[in-house]
């Protein structure tokens, strides 16, 4: 529920920020030409031209300021619904996880560790308990997990698709039945996930 509403304000700002900086350069733009249109027969030590020409240079840097600074903003924000994105996949292991270690190496985006994490699976496998744990588990997140697409939406593209490929092993590990099934299905789901890391934000 909170990510819709906060996806719905970030566009609202985003296009409110856009449309200003659409006006500030068609005014830059055409008030060059105005000037100079007013003033053509105008002695130019006795009239405003000189002034206003280097008000509209300011203008116009003020417009580069403006659209650097929503493009670091909008990259920030695009790296805070990602890392949600990430500590909401993370959270699927939690209940397997006593003692923190391997809630902490899911959430890492460093491929080694991802890598280490998937080695720790395969040397300590599944129990039938866990098992029967990560697929409720897996059930019970899974809607909250889909919620969260608009967020991937917003990143990119690419990180909408890798996001689904995600989804989609999440969705397989809801019905594993074995320790075999869940093992396979958490290797398939930490490869998407390492894929969706080296995703980069621009």
């Amino acid at each position: 529920m909170i990510a819709p509403v906060l996806g719905r304000h970030l566009s609202f700002v985003k296009g409110l920020v856009a449309l200003y900086l659409i006006f500030l350069v068609i005014f830059f733009a055409a008030a060059p030409f105005l000037t100079l249109w007013l003033y053509a027969e105008t002695d130019l030590s006795r009239s405003l031209l000189p002034q206003l020409i280097g008000f509209c240079l300011q203008g116009a840097f003020l417009v580069v300021v403006f659209a650097i600074y929503e493009k670091r903003t909008t990259i920030q924000a695009k790296r805070g619904h990602k890392f949600a994105l990430r500590s909401a996949v993370a959270s699927l292991i939690r209940p397997l996880d006593s003692d923190g270690g391997w809630v902490g190496k899911m959430m890492s985006s460093s491929p080694t560790i991802l890598t280490q994490f998937q080695q720790d699976i395969m040397d300590r496998g599944f129990s039938g308990e866990q098992t029967k744990k990560l697929g409720q588990h897996a059930r019970t997140i899974l809607v909250s997990l889909e919620s969260l697409t608009v967020l991937a939406a917003q990143i990119d593209v690419d990180h909408l698709e890798h996001w689904g490929l995600i989804l989609n092993s999440i969705r397989e590990l809801v019905d594993v039945e074995s320790p075999k099934q869940a093992r396979d299905g958490m290797m398939e789901l930490i490869d998407a996930v390492r894929d969706f890391d080296e995703l980069y934000i621009y």
